[in-house]
């Protein structure tokens, strides 16, 4: 099995973090980073070893889909499931659903756990973990910004954020579309299991099935944008999701409604049609947040708001995973979505929350604060702050005029998730790497130039030791390309 480069520096970090005593640490692990391969990895190595190892998942659902994984690595595994035809105590390896484990009425001994989509943390697993104290448990995630989850896993390691993966070529860069969206004024609040708030999911409904416009302009925007791709879409109902898929039936665009409520058979003969293209878009309203991978799909229509930063990232990565010919994906957001979380790229793990501080998704994360997104009701471009581009100035005695027809392509913002701290740290480190060179001082401002996109003239560097393996990268990247240029 060989591991990408980031891979193996998530396994040392969990080595080195175990070493250190931290027996519960969890994975950050974004978007195509590859965690399920990284875990075969982990508990076959455990396994040489004569250690007892189990996967957990999230859902019974997902067995299947880890079973899988370690099917396509020779790795001998047992499944934990009444009657399943993979059943083997005695596989070193077990794989399992966090349902099932609840229900069984004296637990398997292991030396090493690994838990999927650990942000959702369940009271039986809790009970588990303090049961086996002397077990390791080892937590992936994407999105582990739930309430108190720092008082069940003890360290945090990210080994690469989202940008970096971009940069390396192993997650695809999505064009995000903003623009018309339903009228959420009364929507009701709940709170979910993760410790977050989300709306109400009848009120929601009511919203957006209400609107009636709304779905006519999906259709357009994604005839308009959506190139004919293949498509996922998410609705706030199925009663939603049903009528936006006979809509598009009706104006030829062939489409699917799927939910949970249908048998596994159903739903694989839904799965394998979308990804041989036999139909465009395959519509739900819950179904594909989280487990679903089908690399070619590079569309996503998003009419299901959310006020859960969880959600919403776990949803812009089903378009972002690598596939030949894939050299952007489109997300169409009619939601809302973008303007109240930013781009989903951007969104990074900073800490596990404590569960005693003031608890909200954005305190977990690099990014504290983001920029209200709106349209502008003179050029239709996406503008933060008060001004646009085209000279449009926002008026405050006036509420904003807003396109109701069609999406506008959402400007990104470069280098957006580093501080003014952060870039001069980079600054100092970039110092250390001309100083051990002997590059001249110009180099130095330069570098940080084509970083960041101008010159370090309000930045003072913070006086460094050493240089980071980020900048390291970076450095050797932009070599790679200018010597490609040449």
């Amino acid at each position: 099995m060989i591991l990408r480069e980031h891979q193996v520096k998530a396994v040392n970090m969990l080595r080195d973090s175990i070493c250190r005593g931290n027996k519960r640490p969890i994975l950050a692990a974004p978007c195509s980073f590859g965690k399920t391969i990284t875990a075969v990895h982990i508990l076959a190595e455990a396994a040489k070893k004569g250690k007892r190892g189990i996967f957990i998942c999230d859902r019974i659902k997902l067995v299947q889909q880890a079973l899988d994984a370690f099917d396509a690595h020779g790795i001998e595994v047992g499944v934990m499931q009444s009657q399943h035809i993979r059943t083997n105590y005695d596989a070193p390896i077990q794989i399992a659903s966090i349902q099932t484990l609840a229900r069984k009425k004296h637990l398997p001994l292991f030396n090493i756990a690994i838990v999927d989509e650990c942000h959702v943390h369940y009271k039986s697993l809790q009970e588990m973990m303090d049961v086996m104290s002397l077990t390791i448990f080892i937590g992936l995630s994407a999105t582990p910004f739930s309430k108190g989850l720092g008082l069940s896993y003890n360290d945090l390691i990210v080994p690469i954020t989202p940008t970096q993966l971009l940069d390396q070529g192993y997650l695809c860069p999505v064009d995000y579309y903003g623009g018309t969206r339903a009228d959420l004024k009364g929507v009701r609040t709940r709170r979910l299991q993760t410790g977050a708030t989300d709306y109400d999911p009848k009120t929601l409904s009511k919203a957006i099935e209400d609107d009636a416009s709304l779905t006519g302009d999906i259709i357009k925007n994604w005839i308009k944008h959506g190139q004919n791709r293949q498509t996922i879409a998410f609705s706030p109902s199925i009663k939603h999701s049903k009528t936006m898929v006979d809509m598009f039936n009706a104006e030829g665009i062939p489409a699917v409604h799927i939910d949970g409520y249908m048998d596994d058979e159903e739903r694989r003969y839904i799965y394998d049609g979308h990804d041989a293209g036999e139909f465009k878009i395959l519509s739900c309203s819950r179904l594909l947040n989280t487990g679903y991978d089908a690399p070619s799909v590079s569309c996503l229509i998003d009419c299901f708001p959310t006020k859960s930063l969880i959600a919403y990232v776990q949803r812009a990565g089903r378009i972002m995973r690598t596939a030949p010919g894939k050299d952007v994906a489109i997300y169409l957001d009619h939601a809302g979505n973008v303007a109240k979380h930013g781009f989903a790229e951007h969104v990074v793990p900073e800490e596990l929350h404590n569960g005693y501080e003031e608890y909200s998704e954005r305190t977990t994360t690099k990014e504290k604060k983001e920029p209200t997104i709106r349209t502008c009701p003179q050029c239709y471009q996406q503008m933060s702050g008060i001004r646009c581009k085209c000279g449009f100035e926002m008026r405050f005695d006036a509420p904003l005029e807003s396109d109701k027809t069609m999406l506008e392509k959402i400007k990104k913002t470069t280098n957006k998730e580093y501080t003014t701290k952060q870039k001069a740290e980079w600054l100092g480190q970039l110092e250390v790497y001309a100083d051990q060179r002997g590059y001249k001082n110009g180099w130095t401002a330069h570098k940080y130039r084509s970083k960041f996109g101008v010159w370090p003239n309000k930045i003072t560097a913070i006086k460094q030791y050493a240089v980071s393996q980020e900048v390291s990268n970076w450095i050797t990247h932009e070599n790679i390309r200018r010597a490609k240029s040449a």
